[in-house]
């Protein structure tokens, strides 16, 4: 063997090396960040990602984008799912009773801080102070104020990229 042919050699078996080894990885995306992949990003190259599947129920046109009035519709539907006694109020316990979202509930670090998420939304949303929340108060922090909060440019539509930088 020549000298060429072993640094040829020596040089397609470090390639495939390499290929085997970094293949799977660029094979799912843009790799670990914010783009698209299973590294550390937030799921946008994941189509079963809790958020993305929260934004296809939301979106009830499936155009790709939630407007002020899906979301409130997915409010009034959420308080309804949360009201037990259809009294109009939600006390604590019914809001912490239920879970909503695609999560399957297997980790009970993330559950018990998602309860103590619950405890610290409820009084901010008690706007008259009676220890409980009427289906105004949800409304009005889970549509006007969330849809708000979410549609970072102003134009009337939350797509995708602003529906997940929120953290759902």
């Amino acid at each position: 063997m020549t000298r060429r042919t072993t640094l040829l050699a020596t040089a397609l078996v470090a390639a495939r090396a390499v290929a085997l080894v970094a293949g799977p990885t660029l094979a799912q995306g843009w790799g670990p960040g914010m783009g698209q992949g299973m590294g550390m990003g937030m799921g946008a190259g994941n189509p079963d990602a809790p958020w993305r599947q929260r934004l296809t129920t939301i979106d009830e046109n499936n155009d790709g984008v939630v407007t002020r009035d899906e979301l409130k519709t997915q409010a009034e539907g959420v308080f309804a799912a949360m009201d037990a006694d259809n009294d109009g109020q939600l006390t604590l316990e019914e809001y912490k009773a239920v879970r909503m979202g695609p999560q399957r509930g297997l980790n009970p670090a993330r559950e018990a801080m998602m309860q103590q998420r619950k405890i610290d939304r409820f009084a901010p949303m008690d706007t008259n102070r009676d220890g409980r929340v009427g289906r105004d108060e949800f409304l009005a922090a889970h549509g006007s104020q969330m849809f708000a909060q979410l549609d970072r440019n102003g134009d009337g539509r939350i797509t995708p990229q602003e529906f997940r930088r929120h953290g759902w």
